[in-house]
């Protein structure tokens, strides 16, 4: 008697599940699945929207895209190891899929804290 077969990507979508669950829960923020997300561009590049905070900042939910640092460092024009200097937001660490290197820990930074980045390296 065998049970039912559990798949790589059935592991994979339920740590995704739990992540999200747990970014909910904790920094309440909701991970944008598929292609539901908004196309996010600053200069000549863009990635898309994969989470969205929902948190009370004092002015009712915030609804702002979060950035990983790897999209922040994209839409800034910046090697993958450049740091925000000084977020006004404080950056939320979690696990993410990367296509290329798997799970992942990294921090999501509010698109107004990269928006200033950015046009701080415009000068």
């Amino acid at each position: 008697m065998s049970g039912p077969t559990v798949t790589l990507n059935d592991l994979i979508e339920t740590h995704l599940t739990e992540i999200a669950e747990d970014a909910w829960e904790n920094h309440r923020v909701i991970r944008i699945t598929g292609d539901n997300g908004r196309i996010i561009q600053l200069g000549s590049a863009a990635v898309w929207e994969r989470w969205t905070c929902e948190a009370d900042h004092g002015f009712g939910p915030c609804h702002e895209p979060l950035l990983t640092l790897d999209q922040a460092a994209t839409l800034v024009g910046q090697p993958v190891d450049f740091s925000l200097v000084s977020p006004s937001m404080t950056p939320i660490e979690m696990t993410v899929l990367d296509q290329v290197f798997g799970f992942q820990l990294t921090e999501l930074y509010h698109l107004t804290d990269v928006t200033a980045e950015y046009r701080k390296a415009q000068g």
